[in-house]
Parts: C-alpha cells; structure tokens; sequence
C-alpha cells in the first residue's frame, strides 16, 4: 500500500519536478555511499594510529616486566612515574599488569584513585586491541602477552588509552558529512529543477499552443523555433505536419458536404415541384397514394440535405458577424412558435427567465439550438407531458434549461446522442421521424461561440434535461 501510495504522490507532480527528485536522489546514493566508505576507512586510519601509540607505549614498558618467579611483576615501579602514567584524562596511559586468568596484579599509579575497568582479554595468544568504554569516555586497549622461557603463558601486559580525539574527530566527520550531503542534495534539487524546467520550456509552450487548438482553428500550429533543434523542435515539427494532413482532410470534408448539399437540393426541389403538381391532377388510386409516399420521402432526404448544409455552416460560425443577444427574449419567441404544435400534442410548454442576460452572436444561429432542443422534447413527450424551458445567469455564463417529461434516455445514449446521424435504438425513438443531425448542430453551434450542451436522464421514462451555457462575452 505505501509504494502504491508514492506512485500517485509522484503522478501529481511535473516531469520538472519528479526529474529534480530523481537527480536528487542519485546524488543523495553517491554522496551517501562516498561518505560511508572514506568514513570506515578514516575511522580505521584513525584506530591504527592510535594502536601505533599503544604498540610504542608497550615497547617502552616490556623491559620493566620481569619473570623471576611464576607471577610477571614490574622490575622498578618508579620507573612508572612519568607524566604519561600518572596523569588521569584524556591524554593519559593507562598500564596493567595481568595474570593469564585476568587477576590485576600491578597497575600504574593514575589508576589508583579511579574506578576500575573490566578486563577483556583475547581469546588467543596474541596481541590484540579491544575498544570499550570507561566512565562514558571510549577506551582502547592493547592486550600483549607474557611469554616465559618454556613458552607458556605467564600473564598479559595492558595498555590503555582514551581515544578521545578520534571519536571527536569522527563526530566531526559525520556531522560535516551529513551538512555537505544536506546541502549538495537540496543544490542538485535546486539546479536540476532549473534545469529541466529550461530544458522542457519547449514542452509547456507545445502544451499551451495545443490547448488554444479547436476544431475550427484549422490553421493553427505549434511553436518550433525554440533556439535549438533537438527532439521536441521535430516533435512539434512532425505534430504540425500531422495537423497539416487533418486540415486538408477536413476542408476536403467540408467542401464535400458543401457541393453535395448544393448539387442535390436543386434537382430535389424540382422534383418535389413536379410530384407535387402530378398530385393535385390525380383524385384517388395507388399513383396519388404512390406520389404521397414519394414526396414524404423527398421531405425528409430534403431535411437531412438542410441539416448537413447547417451542420457545415455551423462548424465554420467562428468568422460570423455577432450582435448583442438577449437571451430570454430569443426563448420567449420560438417558444411562441412551438405552441400550436404543442397544443396539438396536448403538452404544455412553460417558460421562466432573467432580464438581460445578453451574449454576442448571431441569433439565427442560437434561435436554431433553441428550435432543435424543442423540436426534440415535442417528439419524445408523450400525450398531456410538459416541457420548461428556463434561462439564467450563473458567475460568466448564460444558461438555458429545457426539461421534459418525456421518454428520457439510458446512460449509453448519453454518451452517443451528440454524434451525426445517432439515434438511440428504443422504440419510441424510432418511430418518431428524425435524421439524428439535431443535435451535432446544437452542439456545432455552441462550441463556435465558446459554449457547450449535455444532457441529463434518470434513465428510460424519466424524462430529459438539456442544458446549454453561453459565456456573457465572447471574443470577436
């Protein structure tokens, strides 16, 4: 759990950021290890030069031991009394006269005021040097033995002494290590986080001019003069090109949808013209039935020609002259347009709305979301429903709200239902004529006047709210 927890710690962070860690913490490992290992070898550098002390201190004391009976004693222990052992502290020599057992059976006079310490003797035969501590103070002590004539054991020679000034000098050591790490990591955190933010500036000024990037900016590209030509400058440059592929793939689009449009609702008007002319000569029989049928067809291939024609138009509204558009007036009038057909259907359309709420842009264009988002409510309310529309303002944005008690929609159709030609597979759906470009050009729509549309469902028979935002002002 705790790794877990570190990595989405990490994802919050800035690749700037998490490249700074990383070049911290390698320093933080090499400086860490560098310490560790001059520390043990000083610390023992720092221990073989004071057994270098206690070995010439022992070679000065070994002509004073003598072997004239089974014990080993001192020949003149006036010749103890130099400064070296009868001084107590830290620049004192601690001397001791052991029997092969461990029994004390000489010591130097600065010992004789003092506390004892415990003896700690080899477990071999030869010399050896043990570290301990002595009233809080670190004691080391050389252990050689006494050797009789036949070669056994006869007892051991102890020379002692604090090693104060190591263990200062080590301490010193450490506490220098652990500032200069200290220092070196927050340094190396520091310059690597300039660094890098210098280094990925290309980066943040891609992801700037990326996210200015709308569908209708088909001109638009990304920045790659950066000073130098490394990997993001052919980044950006390959990124561009891709963008330049999709521009031409869109205008092809565009001026398909346009020639196509143009190209057929001619000869359809002309065709309607005639049918619709055959059939005010004709009374009755299988041909007027035959014509009627024909014409309703034309009417609703004429209808998706119109709306792909509108749906084209409204994704290029970006360069469209904008007037001041009051809001709650629009509604109120195409709502007046919606009533006659709503009577007939038995519904009752309601309308509540905030004086002046105004944006910029053409109102042919935001009356046809209007007319759209009504027109779909109409459809989907069943006999004696009823359908609100509101508008109001919220912080920088005008919102209107059309609500139905119609038949409402799943979850799966809401994530599909501003798609061109979607129509969701229930029946009640179906049967109600429809081309399924609605709403892709209420979506067109707003989005061209930096807007937006959603729509909301409790589910199949619940109903459906559709909610439109315009900004208060918009750019020209």
């Amino acid at each position: 759990m705790e790794s877990v927890s570190n990595t989405s710690f990490l994802k919050g962070w800035s690749i700037s950021r998490r490249l700074s860690l990383w070049y911290s913490l390698s320093i933080l490992l090499l400086l860490g290890a560098f310490a560790v290992i001059t520390y043990a070898e000083f610390h023992q550098s720092m221990h073989a030069d004071f057994d270098q002390h206690l070995k010439h201190e022992t070679s000065l004391l070994f002509p004073l031991v003598e072997f004239e009976s089974e014990i080993p004693a001192f020949r003149e222990l006036a010749d103890l009394n130099t400064t070296a052992y009868r001084t107590s502290g830290i620049y004192a020599t601690y001397v001791r006269l052991l029997s092969s057992n461990g029994t004390v059976l000489a010591s130097s006079p600065n010992l004789e005021n003092t506390s004892d310490f415990n003896v700690d003797l080899p477990q071999t035969t030869q010399q050896e040097t043990k570290s301990r501590t002595w009233d809080n103070s670190p004691l080391r002590s050389l252990y050689s033995p006494l050797i009789k004539s036949d070669g056994s054991l006869a007892g051991w020679l102890e020379v002692s002494g604090i090693e104060w000034a190591v263990h200062q000098n080590l301490n010193w050591l450490i506490r220098t290590y652990l500032v200069g790490i200290l220092i070196s990591t927050l340094l190396a955190f520091a310059g690597g986080y300039v660094l890098a933010r210098r280094a990925l500036r290309p980066v943040e000024e891609i992801t700037r001019a990326a996210k200015n990037i709308r569908a209708t900016d088909l001109g638009a590209r990304l920045p790659t003069r950066f000073g130098v030509n490394d990997e993001l400058t052919r980044l950006a440059e390959t990124i561009n090109d891709l963008l330049s592929r999709l521009e031409e793939s869109i205008m092809r689009e565009q001026r398909f949808i346009s020639n196509a449009t143009h190209e057929l609702i001619t000869p359809l008007t002309t065709l309607r013209g005639e049918l619709d002319l055959a059939r005010r000569r004709l009374d009755e029989g299988e041909t007027l039935e035959a014509l009627t049928v024909a014409l309703t067809d034309i009417d609703r291939m004429e209808h998706i020609i119109r709306s792909l024609l509108s749906l084209s138009r409204a994704e290029k509204l970006r360069s469209a002259p904008r007037l001041d558009v009051d809001i709650g007036t629009l509604c109120h009038e195409h709502i007046d347009r919606f009533r006659d057909r709503a009577e007939e259907r038995g519904i009752e359309i309601t309308f509540s709305g905030e004086d002046n709420l105004l944006i910029s842009a053409d109102p042919v264009h935001v009356g046809t979301v209007v007319d759209n988002l009504l027109d779909n409510a109409l459809k989907y309310t069943p006999y004696g429903g009823s359908i609100s529309v509101e508008a109001d303002s919220s912080g920088n944005l005008i919102r209107i709200f059309v609500r139905d008690s119609g038949h409402g929609f799943s979850e799966e159709t809401s994530e599909r239902m501003f798609d061109r030609f979607f129509r969701a597979n229930e029946s009640e759906i179906q049967q109600e004529s429809g081309s399924g470009l609605g709403l892709a050009i209420a979506r067109a729509i707003t989005r061209a006047y930096e807007g937006d549309i959603s729509g909301f469902s409790d589910g199949p028979g619940k109903g459906a709210v559709f909610k439109v935002v315009f900004p208060k002002e918009t750019a020209p």
